[in-house]
């Protein structure tokens, strides 16, 4: 393996040393070529992956970052495309399928091997976000009657069609799944037993249908290296490797990430900028329309703030405290409801943690808040409704950052995407109206 830097690669681009930088791109790790085209210009980068072999380009491509992927699958050749497609797993080079256009696609499809062809016709039927859409059929799967040394043989004829297998699946003659053999016990096994008496009965497999989410659930909860994928009738239709699912979680992480701000994961750092103001415009409407109303609830207290405009400078305190804690319970009820901790059964419990959590922040932030401003404005009572406005806005923050994903959960609405915004308005209401409310009260 050769090591080069973004500046050698340049270096002998400039240069046009074009065989030497060939041949040293194709002696490269592949993770590494992709994290260096990532970061080229878009002409370089059609240059730089021009210069790999069929091969290399396989594995090079998936790494790719999605605006980079299409720069070059625009501009490629389509009997080039042909050649890397057929190096792929089926359920890499369906992914890549799924972005041509139809005539492209159509026109790809007829070119490749055959058998390749149809299995990603078989895989390009399943949503890109299930089980189907995230499984290879390259698999290896024998009979059940078969002898070690009749499924060593098996193997050997087959392995090159497979990367990866730790495990052999075991089938009926219906290719329905009856159990998983360790590749280490069938080696260490007596050549006359066969693979009933070797395999694992009790086998954790998935139906095809299955959200990645929850595939990704049942990695994590049975420390899971591999899963088989089902129909219906437990037919065997492929595999799930954990690198796939690491890109998945990872996957899942940035979007819900991106939707608790109002974005899309699709609006990344190189996204151009009027595809990236389509995308966040409309949220940000929705905040504007949200903000008015919150400015109406001080509007109503404008007398209360003329009269001590001292109000005006604490307000964004409550508000602003009252927010953050507001986000902080989101967060970890959403990534509760993803990663499937929170039942039916334990969401009341999870929701009275979280506003006991607000009031005990709100006791201790309060109290800070009260001695503070005494000191900064020596008026005790001022203090004191600072600190009362904080330990309110504090509760409003851990009931509703609680209660507001699980409702929207509940009405089949993704709370990573909507929570947010309401959380924000209601804690800011809440922290308007209770410290002006006060202040109304008992500062006269």
């Amino acid at each position: 393996m050769i090591d080069m830097t973004l500046d050698q690669i340049l270096e002998l681009l400039e240069n046009e040393q074009t065989n030497e930088l060939r041949t040293n791109l194709n002696q490269m790790r592949p993770e590494d070529i992709g994290y260096i085209i990532n970061q080229l210009p878009s002409d370089d980068q059609r240059i730089i992956f021009s210069l790999l072999e069929a091969e290399m380009a396989s594995e090079v491509l998936p790494d790719l970052r999605d605006e980079v992927r299409d720069n070059i699958l625009e501009n490629i050749n389509q009997r080039r495309l042909v050649k890397i497609m057929d190096e792929m797993d089926s359920d890499e080079a369906t992914d890549i399928a799924a972005e041509l256009d139809e005539a492209q696609l159509k026109d790809v499809l007829e070119k490749i091997d055959k058998e390749d062809s149809e299995e990603i016709k078989e895989l390009l039927v399943y949503d890109e976000d299930t089980a189907g859409g995230l499984m290879q059929k390259e698999i290896i799967s024998v009979q059940a009657d078969l002898k070690r040394d009749e499924i060593i043989e098996y193997i050997r004829e087959n392995y090159e069609d497979v990367e990866n297998f730790h495990y052999i699946f075991v089938i009926d003659e219906h290719e329905k799944l009856l159990g998983i053999l360790e590749v280490t016990n069938l080696l260490l096994a007596r050549k006359e037993r066969s693979a009933r008496e070797l395999m694992e009965k009790d086998i954790i497999s998935v139906p095809v249908n299955m959200d990645q989410e929850q595939v990704a659930h049942m990695f994590r909860k049975y420390d899971l290296y591999i899963l088989p994928v089902v129909d219906e009738n437990n037919v065997l239709l492929g595999r799930i490797t954990v690198d796939d699912i690491i890109d998945v979680i990872d996957e899942e992480a940035s979007e819900d990430a991106y939707k608790m701000v109002g974005l899309e994961s699709e609006d990344k750092v190189f996204t151009k900028p009027i595809n990236s103001v389509k995308k966040r415009l409309p949220w940000l409407t929705l905040n504007l329309f949200t903000a008015l109303l919150v400015s109406s609830v001080v509007g109503i207290f404008e007398q209360t703030i003329a009269k001590l405009s001292v109000l005006a400078v604490l307000m964004p305190i409550v508000a602003g405290l009252g927010g953050n804690s507001g986000t902080q319970t989101l967060t970890v009820i959403v990534r509760g409801i993803a990663l499937g901790e929170l039942t039916i059964h334990n969401t009341a419990k999870a929701i009275i943690k979280e506003v006991t959590v607000g009031l005990i922040n709100g006791l201790l932030i309060g109290s800070a808040a009260m001695l503070i401003a005494y000191f900064l404005k020596g008026n005790l009572m001022l203090g004191v409704v600072l600190g009362a406005a904080m330990i309110c806005n504090m509760f409003i923050a851990g009931l509703v950052g609680s209660l507001i994903p699980v409702v929207l959960k509940s009405l089949k609405i993704d709370p990573a995407l909507a929570s947010s915004i309401i959380i924000t308005m209601l804690t800011d209401i809440g922290g308007f109206a209770s410290f002006l409310g006060l202040a109304t009260i008992f500062l006269k």
